[in-house]
């Protein structure tokens, strides 16, 4: 079953400032396409369960906080930061 990854406008912005910050902004670019892809395929066994709803998945240099409407089969992306290596 495929998702459909909607990012909020908070992450949106978040993946801008972390992208215009970046050391190698394509590796933000990459995982930003990386994660957007394995969260359109099965979001509920990605990352880890966070509070209420919320997930947590790693992909260096970012980390994304998401929560998923498996009725709906959609899955928001709500914060994005830079996590491992500097980016």
């Amino acid at each position: 079953m495929n998702y459909t990854v909607v990012w909020t406008r908070a992450a949106l912005a978040q993946l801008n400032d972390t992208w215009t910050q970046a050391t190698d902004p394509d590796a933000v670019d990459s995982a930003a396409t990386r994660v957007a892809q394995t969260l359109a395929t099965d979001p509920e066994q990605v990352g880890e369960s966070r509070e209420d709803d919320t997930r947590i998945m790693f992909d260096a240099p970012l980390v994304v906080l998401f929560v998923s409407d498996p009725d709906m089969c959609v899955v928001y992306i709500v914060s994005v930061g830079a996590y491992g290596y500097p980016a």
